[in-house]
């Protein structure tokens, strides 16, 4: 699953426990620059107890992303 997005889209990240995040993406992280080899993804949350706090996955954990306008 490809997840990259630019920086500052508002995107909904459907985790693969069918948790869901809503937020702004910070920055992506390649297979090449990954530790595990694998695409990270880092959100800063608009809402709930994350909010404003930076939340790192990878393409792993995640069901399905949308993009929200």
């Amino acid at each position: 699953m490809n997840i990259f997005y630019d920086t500052g889209t508002k995107i909904k990240v459907t985790f693969t426990d069918d948790q869901s995040l809503i937020g702004t993406v910070d920055h992506w992280t390649s297979r090449n620059d990954s530790e595990d080899d694998v695409q990270e993804l880092t959100i800063k949350p608009t809402d709930g107890e994350l909010k404003g706090q930076l939340v790192n996955f990878n393409e792993n954990e995640v069901k399905k992303i949308e993009i929200i306008e």
